[in-house]
């Protein structure tokens, strides 16, 4: 017969194990919810990433963690200009192709081709130089048709015109509307409110619902005090990882009113747009030095502006100072930045990207792309979740 007071050394037991056991099996709960949660993390880790073209018709998608090329995607033409624009997902790359006439929807995940608009028909061949933009919700796609008729013994040049065509329309797909617009016009940039700008001989921006046409910039029109008319040449629409319409500038700077040219200094400049404010900046960043063609601010150092063409250069905005420089192996056209603003990346001409660290200016790396010279391409830097990307 067992007594009262083993019933209760027992029950003490039991109940000590009890405890034992939903102590433990909170333990395991709250490692499982940890161990989710850290898996959570690492899944929705970023990286940089970025697309670039070369010939004959290669679209390469490139980790920029270990600057390995992920997958090298075949294009139903030629490469020509090679302007890249992300959709918002960074998940579908729109390349200008075709020798300025097309564009093609890539998806960088599996190369299946997801939008194609070819520009001219019949008897009317139509270009556009440099100019693509996608909206912010990735719906609508914007380009500038410039067409020609073509008749047996004359060309006869028509207006420009802004098309608008509707993502999802894929293969074949045909303007949903289009305006005339000023000609001239090469990159443009959709901003966080819907409109579109426009680089020509000023910088115009278009409600692509309705086609008005409004200054954002007066470049050519300008009206700035002891300043001669500015030259612009862009046809590389950069400014993603800053979220920026921008392109560059030389222009005269006078002494007096008397515009005595022979007394005049040189500048290089930027005309900026920040496309989630509209807010539009006009600056001068340096004395004009050397030749550049492409040129655009650190991210996080909105202070220091770099330019690139046979020379990399590192500009102090606000004194007009250089900060550092360094001649190249060869002609690059085009800049652009890591999305975190530590390292750079030179691309345009031949078949490869040269890594740069953006504060020494050391160079890191070479990324040798198979093919041939990428000519005119611009290529983009934008970052992705590493879960998103099939490797």
């Amino acid at each position: 017969m067992i007594s009262f007071s083993n019933k209760l050394r027992q029950l003490s037991v039991a109940s000590s194990l009890a405890l034992l056991l939903v102590a433990c099996g909170s333990e395991q709960v709250a490692e499982t919810s940890d161990t989710k949660k850290v898996a959570s993390e690492n899944s929705a880790e970023k990286s940089d990433y970025m697309v670039v073209v070369n010939r004959p018709n290669n679209m390469h998608f490139v980790d920029l963690s270990t600057d390995e090329i992920v997958r090298t995607c075949q294009l139903p033409d030629a490469v020509l200009p090679g302007t890249v624009v992300m959709s918002p997902d960074n998940l579908t790359a729109y390349v200008l192709a075709g020798r300025f006439d097309r564009i093609l929807g890539v998806d960088v995940n599996n190369c299946d081709l997801t939008f194609d608009a070819k520009f001219s028909y019949d008897n009317v061949r139509i270009k556009s130089i440099g100019s693509l933009a996608v909206s912010t919700d990735g719906e609508e796609i914007y380009t500038i048709h410039n067409p020609t008729k073509l008749h047996s013994d004359h060309y006869e040049v028509l207006a420009s015109q802004f098309a608008v065509y509707n993502a999802k329309d894929g293969i074949d797909a045909k303007p949903t509307r289009t305006f005339d617009v000023p000609r001239q016009i090469n990159i443009m940039a959709a901003a966080d409110d819907g409109r579109v700008y426009l680089s020509g001989a000023d910088v115009f921006v278009i409600d692509p619902k309705t086609g008005q046409v409004d200054t954002a910039i007066a470049s050519h029109s300008h009206n700035r005090s002891n300043y001669g008319q500015p030259d612009v040449l862009t046809v590389w629409p950069l400014g993603k990882v800053n979220n920026e319409f921008v392109r560059m500038y030389t222009v005269p700077k006078f002494t007096d009113e008397t515009q005595n040219m022979d007394t005049a200094t040189f500048m290089w400049g930027y005309e900026k747009v920040d496309l989630a404010t509209g807010e539009t900046e006009v600056k001068d960043f340096g004395v004009l030095e050397q030749i550049f063609f492409t040129g655009m601010a650190r991210p996080q150092h909105p202070d220091e502006f770099y330019a690139v063409l046979t020379q990399l250069k590192r500009h102090k905005v606000s004194d007009l100072s250089v900060i550092k420089e360094i001649d190249l192996e060869r002609t690059y056209y085009v800049i652009n930045f890591s999305t975190d603003g530590s390292k750079l990346y030179l691309g345009g001409t031949y078949n490869d990207i040269a890594v740069y660290d953006a504060e020494s200016l050391t160079k890191l790396n070479n990324i040798v792309l198979p093919g041939g010279d990428m000519s005119l391409g611009t290529f983009q830097v934008f970052s992705l979740p590493r879960d998103k990307v099939v490797y």
